[in-house]
């Protein structure tokens, strides 16, 4: 009997030694996995891989007229002061980076350069000089286009540092053949004559087109 019972309790002594390291060695083999993958994710954070490069779904080029009302051009005038500041007058631009002006405007949109082009549409809204010691302003307005090839709006809103040669604004969102539509507009002063008129190039490329 006492030799039955040694028997039996060496073996179990020795089961449980041999679950034991087996225990050990999934955790060493656990442990090990883990490290692999956490300098896997070092690696990857050390040497990211290049941005994504995203495609536009749709890509448009128009034109934009604008002709300021100065008192003396009421019949060809497409946009007005509507603020100055104290003591300036709503004809002419403020002298000190026509800071604190504000323009409404309805200007024709054609399809290329020229001003007496059949116009697509309207590009309504407002522009606000927004700097005192440089020429930037500040743009909120949309394209009303109706046309045989596009009909719907397009709306843009962003910053436009006028001294930049091209500048991207949002375009945030739109109607009709643009319902829902996003991305980047990059504009460029085509021409411009004084503080008269100036012609605006527009560059959209959308990135969501539903």
């Amino acid at each position: 009997c006492t030799c039955n019972r040694q028997s039996v309790s060496f073996g179990l002594q020795f089961s449980l030694l041999f679950l034991f390291k087996r225990k050990m060695t999934r955790t060493r083999s656990s442990i090990a996995l883990i490290l692999f993958f956490m300098f896997l994710i070092s690696v990857s954070w050390a040497y990211p891989g290049k941005k994504k490069q995203y495609k536009p779904c749709k890509h448009l080029v128009l034109y934009f007229h604008d002709i300021i009302y100065n008192g003396k051009n009421a019949a060809n005038a497409t946009s007005t002061i509507i603020g100055a500041p104290e003591g300036s007058n709503l004809t002419i631009l403020a002298s000190q980076f026509h800071f604190g002006n504000m323009v409404a405007f309805d200007d024709p949109i054609t399809l290329d350069n020229n001003l007496h082009s059949t116009p697509v549409g309207r590009a309504q809204g407002i522009y606000l000089y927004d700097t005192k010691n440089t020429y930037t302003a500040w743009l909120g307005f949309s394209f009303v286009l109706n046309s045989t090839d596009h009909q719907g709006t397009i709306n843009f809103i962003g910053a436009d540092p006028l001294m930049i040669k091209t500048r991207d604004i949002s375009v945030v969102g739109g109607t009709g053949d643009f319902f829902m539509h996003r991305g980047i507009a990059t504009i460029m002063t085509d021409a411009f004559e004084g503080e008269v008129y100036f012609r605006l190039r527009v560059d959209m490329n959308f990135y969501e087109c539903w």
